[in-house]
């Protein structure tokens, strides 16, 4: 079951900061990732995302800010100890969660959160990677091989 999270100017500007601290320290700005997307624009949904998560679920967000990004650590440790990647998307229709090669096993919990910028997101349940992993397909969206998990064909948390 999925849950709407809004977020409120000064999350809004808070995600902005994190986005902006983490961008400037990367090469290559400015550059397209996507035929849509500046790595800047991915960079702030990658973080409103999390907030967004972090609204439903609680836990602590990684704001760690690396020149070489986060080296795919989890984004947010929970409560409880569980530590998940939190997959952003900002496609319209049935939102899947992609993965590249080196974003396999960076966390024991996957989710996803499709996002209206700027604040506004729903936050999908909480999958376990030993679930996810066997169901991945495979997809070339235009750049190249991703891994794909479709969270509508798999109603239930795990």
């Amino acid at each position: 079951m999925t849950k709407q999270s809004i977020l409120s100017p000064p999350e809004v500007a808070y995600a902005l900061s994190i986005a902006t601290e983490r961008y400037s320290c990367k090469a290559g700005k400015g550059t397209r990732i996507s035929k849509k997307h500046t790595g800047f624009a991915v960079n702030f949904a990658g973080v409103v995302g999390e907030l967004c998560f972090r609204k439903v679920y609680g836990g602590k967000i990684n704001t760690a800010v690396l020149p070489n990004g986060d080296n795919h650590a989890p984004d947010i440790t929970l409560d409880d100890g569980r530590e998940v990647e939190v997959k952003t998307s900002l496609f319209g229709g049935n939102p899947v969660i992609i993965f590249e090669d080196n974003e396999l096993d960076c966390a024991k919990h996957v989710s996803l959160v499709k996002l209206t910028l700027p604040d506004w997101g729903m936050v999908y349940p909480i999958y376990k990677w030993d679930y996810i992993k066997p169901r991945l397909t495979t997809t070339d969206f235009g750049y190249g091989k991703r891994w794909v998990f479709d969270p509508s064909k798999h109603e239930l948390p795990c």
